[in-house]
């Protein structure tokens, strides 16, 4: 039996982080700030790896365990509908990365459906 093919590796960048978390200054669901919120944090759309690329990323508000983020990686269905709608609609270039991450745009679609638990 051969062995399985090693995942690709993780693209990391930490000047596109450190730029983005100065570009995007609101959380993508609830629209809170910093100011309003407290923190905000860079959430990887997909994971494996996690890539880090614009079309990868989104800005949540909290962190892993709170707000927008902590309820995204809790799978909220309100808070994971939400991200779903704001990612379909107003966020072409994470489309076009699933797209060529998974193989094409109906697999990306599916996909974000799965992991997002759009709405039926």
């Amino acid at each position: 039996m051969p062995a399985d093919p090693k995942p690709p590796e993780r693209r990391r960048d930490r000047e596109l982080l450190t730029q983005l978390h100065r570009e995007w200054t609101e959380c993508a669901i609830c629209g809170g700030t910093k100011y309003t919120m407290g923190r905000l944090s860079l959430h990887h759309v997909h994971r494996h790896p996690r890539d880090d690329v614009r079309g990868n990323l989104v800005m949540l508000c909290g962190h892993g365990t709170t707000c927008c983020h902590g309820l995204i990686e809790a799978h909220d269905p309100e808070a994971c509908e939400a991200l779903y709608g704001v990612l379909t609609r107003e966020r072409p270039d994470t489309m076009e990365y699933l797209a060529g991450k998974l193989g094409g745009a109906t697999a990306a679609s599916e996909w974000l459906s799965r992991h997002l638990y759009a709405p039926s």
